[in-house]
């Protein structure tokens, strides 16, 4: 028989994640001597010191804690959900849901998610958030996210990934380039002219592969993380760039136009970047997490982004 509580484990995430127990305490409502208590009773319990204790520095985790952090997130949220099935709910489940997606993504598909999921499960409360791709995965496997939409770019296998759409690439040009007519450009065809690079992980590596396998080599004049300020830098006539998503107008964030292109990609089968739903393989997903999967897949196989 455990001799630990629920409780306790969802004061430890608590403390995890606010770094301090102070700011920990005002999260749940409880005072500060009573959260330092109830975590001094889990480390009692368990036999295990799980936090360091830093003066005016707040709290680190211990090695032991860093894993018992995973899986007190797994408990908490399988609790969730016998709590909604003991419930008797049907259909309207019940409890919170965290929803990673990778940030250049979220535009595209969350809404469209979230409406389906706020008409259909109404009781569902779902928290969303935006991150690159390498603290999607370090989210799902930590346990502080259930599911994640991203590109299937660099996950290893202890990620489940189930493919919702693809993404074809094009190309950015200012109004009035000498190729902006054309039905479709090359990499090779753009020669030296300014390029802004998206320049995310995983991401640039899959633009470099773009114009390896063209035998072309970039002018990187800037970087990016936002696909906003890539087109507005276009639109500015000041470079080219190249991306999957489309918008439904060709206009910048300050609404100047630009002209898009499919890129000529006849020699690279593998350009197109699939977009998939994660989850982490080795656990088993929530009653929550499941009718969440269903409606992403619903949603956006059925209706997916602009792709060409």
């Amino acid at each position: 028989m455990a001799t630990y509580t629920l409780r306790q484990l969802e004061y430890f995430v608590a403390v995890a994640e606010s770094g301090t127990v102070t700011g920990a305490a005002s999260r749940v409502h409880l005072s500060q001597s009573a959260m330092s208590t109830a975590l001094a009773d889990l480390e009692r319990s368990l036999g295990v010191q799980l936090l360091l204790r830093h003066h005016a520095r707040g709290i680190t985790l211990t090695p032991a804690g860093d894993r018992l952090l995973v899986a007190a997130r797994q408990l908490l949220g399988q609790a969730d959900d016998l709590q909604t099935l003991a419930g008797d709910l049907g259909d309207d489940l019940g409890g919170h849901l965290t929803l990673g997606c990778f940030a250049i993504l979220a535009p595209f598909v969350l809404p469209s998610v979230l409406a389906a999921i706020d008409e259909r499960l109404p009781g569902l409360q779902v928290a969303t958030t935006e991150e690159p791709l390498d603290r999607l995965e370090s989210g799902l496997l930590e346990g502080r996210l259930e599911l994640a939409i991203g590109y299937d770019l660099g996950f290893g296998s202890d990620i489940e990934r189930q493919q919702l759409f693809s993404v074809a690439p094009h190309v950015v040009l200012p109004v009035g380039h000498r190729l902006a007519r054309r039905k479709r450009v090359g990499l090779a065809q753009l020669g030296d002219e300014p390029m802004v690079l998206m320049d995310l992980p995983h991401s640039r590596d899959y633009f470099a592969q773009l114009f390896a396998s063209a035998h072309a080599t970039p002018n990187i004049r800037y970087r990016t993380h936002s696909a906003e300020l890539a087109r507005a830098l276009v639109a500015r006539g000041l470079a080219y760039t190249v991306l999957n998503l489309r918008p439904d107008t060709d206009l910048s964030i300050e609404g100047r136009p630009y002209v898009t292109v499919p890129l000529d990609v006849s020699d690279e089968p593998d350009a197109r970047l699939r977009v998939a739903l994660l989850r982490p393989g080795a656990t088993r997903p929530t009653r929550r997490a499941l009718a969440v999967a269903e409606i992403c897949h619903r949603i956006l196989v059925a209706g997916s982004p602009q792709t060409t």
